[in-house]
């Protein structure tokens, strides 16, 4: 016999917030329940992994994509560097 569990409620979610989350989930062609509990549920097993591995063994996958890339060092700092400048002009803040 199947087990359903009680529906779930967020309050103290404001409208902007929301409607972010209802984009996201419409984006990824999901309904913005299916996607919270998506959120949710990644975020457990999340939790569960930092408890119970290294951070070593966390970043493992990231530094093997790095280094079959072939990118060297300097050309990861400038490709950095680039995003955070466009991402400072995309918020109107200053250089500094």
């Amino acid at each position: 016999m199947a087990t359903t569990s009680p529906p779930l409620q967020i309050s103290g979610l404001d409208k902007r917030k929301f409607a972010t989350l209802r984009g996201q989930a419409t984006a990824l062609g999901l309904s913005t329940e299916a996607y919270a509990l998506q959120l949710i549920e990644e975020g457990i097993v999340l939790e569960r992994r930092a408890r119970t591995e290294t951070f070593d063994q966390l970043f493992a996958p990231v530094q093997e994509r790095f280094r079959s890339s072939k990118m060297s060092e300097p050309e990861l700092s400038r490709l950095v560097k680039a995003a955070r400048a466009r991402q400072q002009k995309r918020l109107g803040r200053k250089k500094g």
